[in-house]
């Protein structure tokens, strides 16, 4: 009696993880390739109106520049999850996991604080517009980027080491830590998940619901001194877009990585598949939407980037519509009038003082979710 109640339980296990690989399986087979192809296109676009549009000359159009090329190289380094859970890829070399392991955590780190960067710029832009005006420019967003690179960078490095690759039988991932260096397996399995979390989601957080909760505020006391009775619902939603996506796409999963290797029983083998790990491959595809979905939440929310990813498409088709061209920032002017009121633009970009009330009709994820 015992004999049979056993074997019927281990079938039933084996049962459900038979079905729960089944289903990560086809999941990340036919969803990741449409998140990973619309995200390296959308993000394509986005570079390249951030690098030759009129947004290229507002001081935190570096980050969003920085922000689309991070979002594309870790589509590139998840590309490994799809090939091992989806089409069953087995690493073949420890240089290959070195690389891909640096690329995802270095990609992923700085999308996060690229995001932190935008809404301190946002946020110093609200508060002190005439200070910003001298301080918050385009050489600062470089020397910033360059510092959370070099910050990461430091930050990640153990990753292309020697201690990156598990090649033994029942490995989980070849991408896991070499069991031959303990110390290194007990650091990446107890205290890198924690170090990890609080860099690449805990701070940023809690900046971005601070940076936009003050930003709220300004709003708020702006509108009561002029009277307006009616707060403008829109720009507290799109204020808080970055925030909410934050956490809701990249928070579980992070925290799950903290305690994963005390609730699973699949943790450092692939002989099981239990409903943790089932969980934990679920939960990156949120964070992997994240990064692809940023150019069409863009276009779709704000008038001045949609009008100029137009100008974008106008010239790489060869098309042109005189009622809604917008000045790409390289096209030379041969009148010194037009030179002069494109010039008066670009200075008005950054201008809080000067942008008029939002609407609900016409909201703008740039110029009024980050006032530029």
């Amino acid at each position: 009696m015992n004999r049979t109640n056993l074997s019927s339980s281990i079938e039933s296990v084996v049962l459900l993880k038979n079905k729960l690989e089944q289903s990560s399986h086809y999941i990340y087979a036919i969803l990741f390739p449409l998140i990973f192809i619309l995200g390296i296109v959308g993000n394509l676009f986005s570079s390249v109106i951030f690098c030759i549009t009129k947004l290229n000359h507002i001081s935190c159009g570096i980050y969003f520049l920085l922000l689309a090329i991070y979002d594309s190289l870790a589509l590139i380094a998840g590309l490994h999850h799809c090939l091992t859970i989806g089409y069953q890829f087995s690493a073949l070399s420890g240089a290959y996991c070195r690389a891909r392991n640096f690329l995802l955590y270095m990609s992923m780190d700085m999308t996060s604080w690229m995001i932190v960067a935008i809404s301190v710029d946002r946020y110093l832009k609200a508060r002190h517009p005439i200070k910003a005006r001298m301080y918050a420019t385009r050489k600062l967003s470089i020397f910033i980027s360059c510092c959370l690179n070099i910050i990461f960078i430091l930050k990640n490095f153990h990753l292309l080491t020697i201690f990156i690759g598990n090649f033994t039988e029942d490995a989980a991932d070849n991408c896991d830590p070499n069991p031959h260096y303990r110390m290194y397996s007990f650091f990446f399995s107890n205290i890198w998940p924690w170090i990890d979390f609080t860099t690449y989601a805990l701070l940023p957080f809690i900046i971005v619901t601070i940076s936009n909760t003050f930003i709220i505020h300004d709003q708020y006391n702006r509108r009561f001194k002029l009277r307006k009775r009616t707060l403008d619902l829109s720009l507290i939603r799109l204020l808080l877009v970055s925030s909410i996506s934050l956490i809701v796409c990249n928070l579980p999963i992070t925290i799950l990585a903290i305690i994963y290797p005390y609730i699973s029983i699949s943790y450092k083998t692939n002989k099981i598949y239990d409903n943790v790990a089932f969980a934990f491959d679920m939960l990156r595809l949120p964070a992997y939407i994240s990064l692809g979905l940023n150019f069409y939440l863009y276009y779709y929310t704000s008038a001045l980037f949609r009008k100029q990813a137009i100008v974008l498409f106008q010239r790489l088709f060869h098309t042109e519509d005189n009622t809604n061209r917008i000045q790409l920032a390289h096209r030379l002017f041969t009148d010194g009038n037009q030179r002069a009121e494109t010039h008066n633009s670009f200075n008005n970009f950054d201008d809080f003082q000067s942008l008029p009330v939002p609407s609900l009709k016409d909201s703008c994820f740039i110029s009024n979710f980050y006032p530029i």
